[in-house]
């Protein structure tokens, strides 16, 4: 979600700047909790009002 700041101050709801295949990595240092949302408001601007799928991904830590 793309959600800039306007010069008067205001917030602007506006299309996003990730495009199929963009990916975000991780890594953890310690047991972490994680809330992911891909926009999935169908009244949000975002994605032209279509909701799309996210995948994660999450691998265990090598035995060390």
């Amino acid at each position: 979600m793309n959600v800039p700041i306007l010069p008067d101050g205001a917030l602007a709801i506006v299309d996003g700047v990730s495009r199929p295949g963009d990916y975000v990595e991780m890594r953890a240092e310690m047991d972490v909790l994680c809330v992911i949302s891909n926009c999935p408001q169908v009244n949000n601007p975002c994605n032209g009002f279509r909701p799309t799928p996210v995948r994660v991904l999450i691998w265990d830590a090598p035995p060390s």
